[in-house]
């Protein structure tokens, strides 16, 4: 009131300073003109906001509540619907042809398996438009029970169903929206009519346009450019230790791979890298710099153009996927090197060489992700490499009930049925020593194959009570008319014997016991033969350039019993010295025939030849070996020759091997 009084006698003080007093008359009028003006526009704007505000949005009326309940159940059983479509694949119902076909599915779980939209060939991705028409079909049939099923509905109103239910559903790129046609009559609960509502709508915010666009140009691209068998040859061709794929190695011991570890290491290698794979296009954090392989060869072009936000794709392999794999060459359960040399002709050199080709098939399942809505799509796609080369061409064929249908290793395993014992020794027998003694061993693992089969059997026990003085495994074997029983222990050579699985059949494996030596504890000296004189011996060690080929072998009645060989050289890596071991024949003296093999490049220069007995009682306390040898110094070719045909009686101007 104070401010209000305020400005009117500023305006009279104002008004009668500048004009007359009559002119002060019309300022008044001027003032309730401006006010009248103010009142009608006020009264003016409230009406338009009156009419703006329909009677229904402040209290809704009988037909909004039911419309707003049918909306509900839309958007429900929708999205329902949509789940279920992005666990399966475009699929709501997984149709009986692809559940009951594992050919066409990868299973993550009892009651979840995801379609193949491609395999080997053959695509099979869902169309869009049966997509629609799968959500139209789950729309019509679950929308009934959703809204009657309502207890607050239930309890106000009655319904009479005019019309059956019809449903159009529209997949757009940012949001499916659902169009229902179902007339509905709506009555209170003393049956009079309320209203009727015919024509429905719902929506969900899900992408579905575009998770499936991406999902469909994944599979497209896969057919066009092979991209995981891609990854899988080079995966393969990165040489890992356990995955062995072409190479050479001068020794003249066997290199061998056992290839259920080499699926298994196969397996691990893909279920880390494929993860790692990314869309170009899609939502994905970048390779760091310092990882240019991966930022060239696991980011995946789409092709010109493609580009999708707010999607994501991850690719995922797990060991417990269906997963075909073979080898070749491959003997029994093993993969070996074949050995090139090592003939009487050229026994100082050996050469280790092997290539293998492998067949390779397994599923990816691909998730495609709207960033937006959390929402998944899930499907799959089988891979398939043959003899190394990317090869979809081959394809997983359904087999009909008639065709034959070998077992695999499990399940071949799991049919036994003939009872047998295995025996299983320590045994030492030397000749040189006197010595044949036969001691029961137990813990020995035993196996069993069967052509390309092989059974884990278990382990021997001594149990004096059950078997007497014995170390024994008695179990059912499968039936096979040309079985190899084997028995293996570390810190034991390993044995074999073929059989004939028989009831009640006892098998007896004698295992030689072995001492083990790191390769670094062998030493090889040279000896010039020009200069050698025996009162003063003078001794050089091996050049950098120079390598020498040490063999030993022990005879037994004119057979090959046990064998030594092993490159000695500066050039062999740390990591290769410290891997490699040497294994000799423990418990008792045994003889050798020792042949070494010096030569620096291409030159064979000298080397040494003898039998050698080693004495059990210093060998197990060895630390080092030093083999002497006879060398000449740029011999000229004949001398050279001389020496090798008189190596034997040569040699026997240096010292025996010597062990300190």
């Amino acid at each position: 009131m104070y401010k209000k009084r305020e400005k009117i006698e500023v305006c009279r003080s104002f008004s009668n300073s500048f004009f007359p007093e009559k002119q002060g008359q019309v300022t008044i009028f001027i003032i309730l003109g401006l006010i009248l003006i103010f009142v009608v526009a006020l009264i003016f704007l409230t009406k338009q906001e009156v009419v703006k505000i329909k009677p229904e949005e402040l209290i809704p009326s009988e037909k909004g509540k039911i419309e707003n309940f049918v909306r509900a159940c839309i958007k429900s059983v929708g999205e329902e619907a949509l789940f279920q479509l992005g666990l399966q694949g475009g699929y709501i119902e997984m149709p009986s042809e692809i559940s009951n076909d594992a050919s066409r599915h990868v299973r993550l779980s009892p009651f979840l398996v995801v379609p193949y939209w491609a395999y080997g060939e053959v695509k099979d991705m869902p169309s869009r438009e049966e997509i629609k028409q799968r959500l139209d079909a789950y729309m019509e049939e679950h929308l009934r029970g959703c809204l009657f099923d309502l207890n607050a509905f239930k309890e106000t109103y009655n319904l009479i169903e005019k019309t059956e239910i019809t449903a159009n559903t529209e997949i757009l790129d940012n949001k499916v929206i659902f169009y229902v046609h179902w007339g509905l009559e709506v009555r209170d609960k003393n049956g009079e009519k309320i209203s009727e509502v015919i024509n429905h709508q719902g929506e969900s915010p899900i992408q579905l346009g575009k998770v499936y666009e991406t999902a469909k140009a994944v599979v497209e691209r896969e057919l066009l450019t092979l991209k995981l068998e891609d990854i899988t040859q080079d995966l393969i061709a990165l040489e890992h230790p356990n995955v062995p794929l072409t190479g050479l190695e001068m020794s003249c011991k066997r290199k061998t791979w056992d290839v259920s570890t080499v699926k298994k290491t196969l397996k691990d290698m893909l279920r880390v890298n494929i993860k790692k794979l990314r869309v170009k296009g899609t939502e994905f954090v970048e390779f760091p710099e310092e990882l240019p392989y991966y930022q060239n060869h696991y980011v995946w072009n789409m092709g010109e153009g493609f580009a999708q936000q707010d999607i994501s794709v991850v690719f995922n392999f797990e060991n417990t996927y269906p997963f075909t794999f073979q080898v070749t060459p491959l003997t029994g359960t093993k993969m070996a090197s074949n050995q090139q040399g090592g003939t009487d002709l050229i026994s100082f050199l050996c050469l280790q060489t092997w290539k293998f080709t492998y067949d390779v098939m397994y599923p990816v399942v691909v998730r495609v992700k709207d960033e937006k809505t959390g929402y998944n799509f899930n499907m799959a796609f089988t891979v398939h490499l043959v003899r190394n080369i990317p090869n979809r061409k081959v394809a997983i064929e359904a087999r009909n009930p008639t065709s034959l249908n070998f077992p695999t290793d499990e399940e071949y395993c799991r049919d036994v049925r003939i009872p047998m014992t295995v025996v299983t020794n320590s045994q030492v027998v030397s000749d040189e020593a006197g010595v044949n003694d036969i001691t029961p061993l137990e813990d020995v693992e035993i196996s069993f194959s069967c052509l390309k089969y092989s059974c884990e059997m278990g382990q021997t026990d001594f149990d004096f009570e059950e078997s007497g003085y014995q170390a024994d495994l008695t179990v059912n074997y499968p039936y096979c008319v040309g079985g190899i029983v084997r028995g293996v222990k570390e810190g034991y050579k390993e044995t074999w014997q073929r059989v004939v699985t028989e009831h009640d059949k006892m098998v007896e494996l004698n295992l030689v016991p072995l001492h083990t030596l790191p390769l670094k504890a062998l030493k090889v000296v040279k000896h010039d033969l020009e200069d050698l004189q025996e009162e003063n011996l003078q001794t050089e060690e091996l050049d950098e350039n120079e390598v020498a080929l040490v063999r030993l072998k022990r005879f037994v009645n004119g057979t090959l019993n046990h064998e030594i060989q092993q490159v000695i050289s500066a050039k062999l890596s740390l990591e290769t010295v410290d891997r490699l071991k040497v294994e000799f024949l423990a418990e008792a003296d045994y003889q050798y025939e020792v042949e070494i093999n010096v030569f620096d490049e291409e030159n064979l220069i000298g080397g040494y030849k003898a039998n050698w007995t080693i004495p059990w009682d210093t060998l197990q306390e060895a630390e080092e070996i030093t083999f002497h040898t006879l060398t000449l110094k740029n011999p000229p070719q004949e001398d050279l020759f001389q020496l090798l045909l008189n190596l034997g009686p040569e040699s026997g101007k240096v010292p025996l091997p010597e062990i300190k």
